[in-house]
């Protein structure tokens, strides 16, 4: 990701647009309106990316280490890893996650709740590129089992066997990728800004090869990407307030979506079929209602707070948890802002009722 906190227009607009709700056939409220439930205090500043262990009930936050929350008592516990520049989590399975971590390029893996550390997996020697983001986001591909890192200032994608705790191939994508989504079937999806463009790429984990190159028009800076199993579509979002919904088998473009600035992810809840990307200029996250392929539409502009721009949803609850922080001016050399100490929390945006399709 290029900001590190000091750490995707509709196609069926209608009075769901409005934010007020569609209505069933026997006029009863029918979609959840989200709101803030709560604000979990915490401590720390730094942080990227959240993952959450559905099977747990527990979210992950890298930060400086990894900080933890039961989902259930909404507990907090900072630090269950130490660590210096992390950014990437990926739940693993058997009750294990990995984070990597940009200082000495290593990949940890560890028991989810006690913190234990399994493995610890070198990748300097397949990984060459030093820098801030050597390494950066990290996603399952479910069918090989492998997890992919990804160096976002090299354009490395290295794959990692978590169970033999090693390195075991590399796939060079080049420019600079951001965030990935696997469909479950093998394929991971990557996105990456080029010097003019932003693009999909799609790469085929088990013959280690691009196999297709998908355009993202009048996106700036494609950060966050989630995939649509339902529809067998890619939703990816751009720095310049646009979520394009790319279909996932031809590239071709399903929807494009006017959205906040400067969201760094967007998170698809799978069970009721609803996108969410948080606006760090506006301090606002838009809901997206995705029916079907040519039926998607924003129902709902939530406030939060600016600044916010990446977190996780538990799709077993629909709540949406966001990591979120007072900033003042970036501290040199650190470019970004830098977050205020002690005010560090995470949101909960929890739907006020099931949703009804």
């Amino acid at each position: 990701m290029k900001f590190t906190c000091a750490a995707s227009m509709a196609s069926s607009i209608g009075i769901a647009a409005l934010g007020l709700g569609s209505m069933n056939a026997g006029g009863a409220e029918s979609t959840p309106v989200y709101s803030v439930a709560a604000e979990i205090p915490g401590a720390g500043g730094s942080w990227d990316y959240a993952v959450i262990d559905e099977q747990l009930g527990r979210l992950y936050l890298a930060q400086g280490g990894v900080t933890a929350l039961d989902l259930k008592t909404n507990k907090l516990t900072t630090a269950l890893i130490v660590g210096k520049v992390t950014h990437g989590l990926a739940v693993v399975g058997d009750g294990l996650v990995a984070v990597d971590d940009s200082a000495d390029k290593t990949v940890k893996v560890f028991d989810g709740v006690s913190g234990k550390i399994a493995a610890t997996i070198p990748t300097a020697q397949d990984n060459p590129v030093n820098g801030n983001h050597a390494l950066d986001a990290m996603v399952l591909e479910p069918k090989s089992g492998l997890v992919v890192a990804i160096n976002g200032d090299s354009g490395l994608l290295v794959l990692i066997d978590v169970k033999q705790a090693k390195v075991t191939g590399t796939v060079s994508i080049g420019g600079k990728p951001e965030y990935a989504a696997a469909d479950g079937k093998g394929a991971l999806y990557v996105n990456v800004n080029r010097s003019k463009k932003s693009e999909i790429v799609a790469v085929d984990i088990a013959a280690r090869k691009v196999t297709a190159h998908f355009a993202l028009k009048g996106c700036e800076e494609a950060t966050g990407i989630a995939y649509d199993q339902a529809d067998n579509l890619l939703i990816s979002v751009c720095g310049n307030g646009m979520a394009k919904f790319i279909h996932a088998d031809t590239g071709l473009e399903a929807a494009s979506i006017a959205v906040g600035r400067a969201a760094d992810a967007v998170m698809f809840d799978s069970q009721r079929h609803r996108a969410f990307v948080p606006s760090a200029a506006g301090g606002k996250m838009s809901v997206i209602a995705v029916r079907s392929s040519s039926d998607i539409a924003v129902i709902q502009t939530v406030a939060t707070q600016r600044g916010t721009r990446l977190g996780a949803v538990d799709v077993n609850t629909g709540k949406v948890y966001l990591p979120a922080a007072t900033f003042g001016p970036p501290v040199p050399p650190n470019p970004y802002p830098t977050s205020v100490s002690g005010t560090f929390k995470i949101l909960v945006v929890a739907p006020s009722a099931p949703s009804h399709q």
